[in-house]
């Protein structure tokens, strides 16, 4: 099959296809240019595959009821979003039609093309929220159904300052939003003093592997409390009525790709009303007593 009809115009040159049970296009690759209508503007699909770095799966993906899922762009392609014009090179979208996430870029990582080329080729973009401004380059960003910023992944070797309920936190991976714009969760790039109702806490997660920011170890209310937090640093107590104590701290796990190194297994720690929940225990607030200390392993 070379050519297809979809509600946005005519597919050409179509080298691969696959559809849904019912017939509708799932997904197809390009070998040809060709123009989509879209309410976005005449956008031109990925159809040539010399360039090196690019990463060329499928050229545009589609939903069941025929709409937009997917395009990757021939080139750099300006996107209008809430937060100003954005260059994609991948942009992904609502069944609803509306923007949810974009990619500058979308370049393949190998021998020959490195991440730190990646990097480079990236643009630094300017952005401004409600807990504060930045300036840096990005990965990622992903949008709520309305078009406000749902969340924004950084490079990993970038961070930002991110103004909380709790101070200015500096984060590493990125960040996510509450619909009105309100800070929902950071990945704190270092150990991060949180003042909590049953003591302080360093809110911090080694293990954070940061593919996107679209969930992070220290999670707000939309109020700005704390709402939940990983701590890889403390040594949780907890004596309950009957003078009995139940203690809480870090595990360790053999490393994905090195069975001599060990990794650290964080607490979990989440807030409620009245409770307190530690990995998968909840404790009432108050009828319970907390002791945090700094936690440190013990060498054998």
């Amino acid at each position: 099959m070379k050519e297809f009809m979809t509600k946005y115009g005519m597919l050409k040159g179509i080298t691969s296809i696959e559809f849904y049970t019912d017939g509708i296009i799932k997904e197809c690759k390009l070998s040809e240019y060709c123009e989509i209508n879209t309410s976005y503007g005449i956008l031109v699909p990925q159809y040539d595959e010399e360039e090196v770095r690019r990463k060329y799966k499928r050229s545009l993906s589609f939903y069941k009821n025929g709409n937009l899922q997917s395009i990757s762009f021939q080139g750099g392609t300006n996107i209008i979003t809430s937060v100003g014009k954005l260059s994609a090179e991948l942009a992904v979208f609502h069944e609803n039609g509306e923007i949810k996430r974009i990619f500058p870029l979308n370049g393949k990582i190998t021998g020959y093309w490195t991440e730190q080329n990646e990097y480079e080729l990236s643009e630094e973009l300017e952005f401004h929220f409600e807990f504060g401004k930045f300036k840096k380059k990005i990965i990622g960003i992903n949008f709520y159904e309305s078009g406000a910023v749902k969340s924004l992944t950084l490079w990993p070797k970038d961070f930002i300052n991110v103004l909380s309920h709790y101070g200015m936190i500096e984060t590493r991976i990125g960040f996510s939003l509450y619909p009105n714009g309100a800070i929902k969760s950071c990945e704190p790039r270092r150990q991060t003093l949180i003042k909590t109702v049953i003591g302080e806490l360093h809110a911090f997660d080694f293990d954070a592997i940061g593919l996107n920011a679209d969930t992070n170890s220290l999670n707000f209310k939309e109020n700005g409390t704390i709402k939940s937090l990983y701590t890889s640093l403390d040594k949780i107590t907890v004596k309950d009525a009957f003078g009995s104590s139940h203690i809480y701290e870090p595990g360790l796990k053999p490393n994905n790709f090195n069975d001599k190194i060990m990794d650290v297994v964080p607490l979990r720690v989440e807030f409620y009303l009245s409770k307190v929940k530690i990995n998968e225990t909840e404790y009432n607030i108050e009828s319970n007593t907390f002791c945090v200390d700094k936690f440190v392993r013990k060498l054998f």
